[in-house]
């Protein structure tokens, strides 16, 4: 009786929760090259960066939303001009949300190119496949919805293109998800009714500023959704310490507040953990969010590196 209620109250907050169309992560300046291919490669200081991250949203709900995703990718750098560079890499996440379960394998190529005086202007994308699947195992099997879907498909191709400005203190970025494929439909069949699966934007923004010698605060928005819909919104703000450890704190709309510690656990590890509180019907259910991010990689979030390009573009990381 007590999992019916926890699963009555999840369905209810429906109209209030934003539906989860790709995975959402609190640490979205750690996944920044998740929310958008223009940002993989902007740290010159790092020739190749490993990043893994998951996490687990309503903790004891019954198919609960989890997300998991791993990337990497490699700069390729000029020996001495720097005024402008390529990287390459690849992106892999799964998002499971009850019974529906979408992965995305996607490759990636980002051009950056210096504009102005400590300015980086980069164009980027992903190109690759979507997987959607069906888990039946809490389903009729009987139901003609479920007979006549498939369990698995494959669409493609799969475009995400991204653009971003970059400066020493500040970053704005935006990309466009779902602009090539237009219905759970492709390789096996479909799932569901042929409806329409509708473009997707994603915009992040940030500034950096040095309190003192020894704090760096980093504040940074995230705005997300389709073009017909609310959008969800959500801002960090982060206070990074002598390069080794970060606290902060964020609010997603009305239903989430969070806390966040990132910190250094040797020269090229990185690792970021957050918690997120519900501050809505779900806090008397299920309120609990956990995630993890680790990543391989020389530079921390919010550090800034005095490694210069040809024409004096300090390299920035957040």
């Amino acid at each position: 009786m007590k999992k019916c209620k926890y699963i009555f109250l999840f369905l209810i907050c429906g109209k209030i929760i934003n539906a989860q169309q790709f995975p959402q992560y609190t640490q979205f300046t750690f996944n920044k090259i998740g929310y958008n291919p223009a940002s993989s490669g902007t740290s010159l200081a790092a020739p190749f960066e490993i990043i893994f991250g998951a996490r687990t949203q309503y903790i004891g709900v019954p198919n609960n939303p989890k997300s998991t995703f791993v990337s990497f990718n490699y700069n390729f750098v000029p020996p001495r001009a720097y005024s402008k560079w390529h990287n390459v890499g690849m992106y892999i996440d799964q998002d499971q949300n009850g019974n529906f379960v979408h992965n995305d394998v996607w490759l990636s190529y980002t051009f950056h190119k210096v504009i102005a005086s400590k300015t980086v202007l980069a164009a980027g994308v992903f190109a690759g496949i979507k997987q959607y699947r069906l888990a039946l195992n809490n389903l009729d099997r009987n139901d003609p919805a479920v007979q006549n879907s498939a369990g698995s498909i494959i669409a493609y191709p799969d475009i995400v293109p991204g653009i971003r400005i970059t400066k020493r203190n500040f970053f704005a970025g935006i990309c466009l998800q779902q602009v090539s494929i237009y219905s759970q439909k492709g390789i096996g069949g479909k799932i569901g009714s042929p409806s329409r699966v509708w473009p997707h934007y994603n915009f992040t923004t940030g500034i950096k500023t040095k309190l003192n010698y020894y704090n760096s605060l980093v504040i940074a928005a995230n705005v997300k959704g389709s073009f017909t819909g609310v959008p969800s919104a959500e801002l960090n703000i982060m206070d990074y310490v002598s390069k080794l450890v970060g606290f902060g704190v964020s609010i997603r709309n009305k239903n989430f507040v969070c806390g966040i510690i990132q910190f250094r656990l040797a020269r090229k590890f990185n690792v970021g953990l957050a918690y997120d509180l519900a501050i809505n019907k779900m806090f008397k259910a299920a309120p609990h969010t956990g995630e993890v991010m680790i990543a391989f990689t020389p530079v921390f979030n919010g550090e800034t590196i005095s490694k210069k390009t040809a024409r004096v573009v300090d390299d920035c990381t957040f």
